[in-house]
């Protein structure tokens, strides 16, 4: 790589901008590692007194999960999205999508960005279908 280019490189704004999300996403996930030790207590609390799940809270959870992984495809440059609170917070299951179908943040442009990708909700796990949706 030549010098010049790697200057250019370190003069564009994007880069920059991407590195406050990146900061903000890493605090972000500490958080939400509280908030999922909280959980699991909170389960394990309630499967050991009644001796079944709770059931309402699996939603969630798959939610929350779901979440966690759209944050590592955005600290991992795998995806431009920028997650919750900068996106619909997430539903269901996250779906792979081919780059061509990944939409992205334009970052520092006055584009729009492209529309949020969509989310697959598949059974949950009391086996129930979601409402509206087919089973996939």
């Amino acid at each position: 790589m030549d010098p010049q280019a790697a200057a250019e490189n370190l003069k564009d704004r994007t880069t920059w901008q991407r590195l406050v999300f990146v900061v903000l996403f890493a605090l972000i996930i500490n958080v939400v590692n509280t908030i999922l030790l909280v959980f699991v207590v909170v389960q394990f609390l309630f499967k050991a007194v009644t001796g079944k799940l709770f059931e309402n809270a699996q939603p969630f959870a798959q939610s929350l999960a779901t979440y966690v992984y759209d944050i590592f495809l955005f600290l991992t440059f795998k995806s431009d999205v920028l997650p919750w609170p900068f996106s619909p917070w997430p539903q269901g299951s996250p779906v792979e999508t081919s780059e061509s179908e990944q939409p992205t943040f334009a970052f520092g442009s006055d584009e729009p960005a492209a529309p949020q990708r969509s989310r697959r909700r598949g059974p949950r796990p009391s086996g129930e279908q979601p409402t509206g949706s087919a089973a996939p």
